[in-house]
């Protein structure tokens, strides 16, 4: 079976890999962390919908449903939800992106096991780079549709 990377041969188990400040570990941990999160406001999410649900069953128009004014507007934590979740993974493929790269491997290799293209593996690596000063724009779509 042939390797998935050509410079996979290359990397041993004897190597020791720099981890003390390694920004794949540390944006990792934040998508953990906002799995974590994402996770408790799933739960309060799904108890909204049923209670949604269950208020519509028994004869509540939409309109009052939605404008009860005693619980959040389910819409508006799904959208945070989606939006969070998409930040953190779009920092965490930036951060693997690169540091794939740094460990050898090439775009098109990174693109194979992303399952994206060169190009977009490219506009990632490059979206890292310094910014001239008072430059706001660059990249800001990290949603997973953006992949």
């Amino acid at each position: 079976m042939q390797p998935m990377c050509e410079h996979y041969e290359e990397f041993s188990m004897a190597e020791t890999l720099e981890v003390d400040e390694d920004p794949v570990l540390e944006a990792l941990s934040n998508l953990s962390d906002m799995a974590t999160s994402t996770a408790n406001d799933l739960t309060e999410l799904n108890e909204d919908l049923l209670r949604i649900r269950r208020s519509r069953q028994q004869g509540s128009t939409w309109r009052h449903i939605i404008a009860d004014t005693d619980r959040p507007n389910p819409l508006s934590l799904l959208t945070k939800v989606a939006a969070d979740l998409a930040l953190a993974c779009g920092s965490f493929r930036r951060a693997l992106a690169l540091g794939l790269r740094r460990e050898g491997l090439q775009v098109t290799e990174i693109a194979n096991l992303f399952d994206v293209s060169r190009q977009r593996v490219s506009a990632l690596i490059r979206s890292h780079g310094p910014r001239k000063s008072g430059d706001s724009t660059g990249p800001t779509d990290s949603s997973p549709a953006a992949w």
